[in-house]
Protein backbone atom coordinates (compact mmCIF):
# COMPACT_ATOMS: atom_id res chain seq x y z
CA UNK A 1 0.00 0.00 0.00
CA UNK A 2 1.50 2.79 -0.68
CA UNK A 3 2.30 5.73 1.81
CA UNK A 4 -0.16 8.73 2.03
CA UNK A 5 2.29 11.23 3.00
CA UNK A 6 4.16 11.53 -0.56
CA UNK A 7 5.60 14.05 -2.61
CA UNK A 8 2.64 16.92 -3.44
CA UNK A 9 -0.05 14.99 -1.51
CA UNK A 10 -2.05 17.98 0.46
CA UNK A 11 -2.28 17.58 4.36
CA UNK A 12 -3.57 19.29 7.08
CA UNK A 13 -1.78 20.33 10.05
CA UNK A 14 -3.15 18.62 13.16
CA UNK A 15 -0.30 19.91 15.81
CA UNK A 16 2.47 21.94 16.07
CA UNK A 17 3.25 23.09 19.59
CA UNK A 18 5.44 25.88 18.50
CA UNK A 19 2.88 27.62 16.34
CA UNK A 20 -0.45 26.32 17.54
CA UNK A 21 -2.24 28.90 14.98
CA UNK A 22 -0.71 26.60 12.14
CA UNK A 23 -3.35 24.12 13.53
CA UNK A 24 -5.86 23.43 11.15
CA UNK A 25 -3.80 25.13 7.79
CA UNK A 26 -3.51 23.02 4.47
CA UNK A 27 -0.62 22.51 2.09
CA UNK A 28 1.45 20.07 0.75
CA UNK A 29 4.43 18.43 1.03
CA UNK A 30 7.47 19.51 -0.80
CA UNK A 31 10.01 17.38 1.10
CA UNK A 32 10.72 14.21 2.93
CA UNK A 33 14.44 13.66 4.53
CA UNK A 34 16.11 10.44 4.19
CA UNK A 35 17.28 9.67 7.61
CA UNK A 36 20.71 7.67 8.19
CA UNK A 37 19.41 5.72 10.48
CA UNK A 38 16.54 2.98 9.41
CA UNK A 39 14.60 3.38 13.03
CA UNK A 40 14.37 7.37 12.37
CA UNK A 41 11.31 8.46 10.99
CA UNK A 42 11.54 10.70 8.33
CA UNK A 43 10.12 14.51 8.88
CA UNK A 44 8.03 16.27 5.79
CA UNK A 45 8.64 19.56 4.55
CA UNK A 46 5.48 21.52 3.96
CA UNK A 47 4.37 24.38 1.80
CA UNK A 48 1.64 25.70 3.72
CA UNK A 49 -0.82 27.93 1.91
CA UNK A 50 -0.81 31.37 2.34
CA UNK A 51 2.90 30.72 3.40
CA UNK A 52 6.16 31.30 1.66
CA UNK A 53 8.46 29.43 3.78
CA UNK A 54 8.83 25.61 4.00
CA UNK A 55 7.66 24.31 7.57
CA UNK A 56 9.20 20.52 8.73
CA UNK A 57 6.83 18.27 10.72
CA UNK A 58 6.79 15.32 12.18
CA UNK A 59 4.30 12.15 10.61
CA UNK A 60 2.40 13.05 14.10
CA UNK A 61 1.64 16.91 13.10
CA UNK A 62 -0.40 16.02 9.58
CA UNK A 63 -2.31 14.18 8.21
CA UNK A 64 -3.26 13.59 4.52
CA UNK A 65 -6.74 15.36 3.31
CA UNK A 66 -6.60 12.62 0.41
CA UNK A 67 -6.35 14.92 -2.49
CA UNK A 68 -3.00 15.07 -4.29
CA UNK A 69 -1.63 18.70 -5.92
CA UNK A 70 0.83 19.18 -8.70
CA UNK A 71 4.52 19.73 -9.08
CA UNK A 72 3.85 22.74 -11.15
CA UNK A 73 1.77 24.32 -8.29
CA UNK A 74 4.98 25.05 -6.87
CA UNK A 75 7.83 25.18 -9.51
Amino acid sequence: MEDPLHFYAEVRVVACPDRPELEGAVGAIVGISEPPNPDTAPSFGVMLDGFDVVRVFSREQIAPTGRDRQESDYY
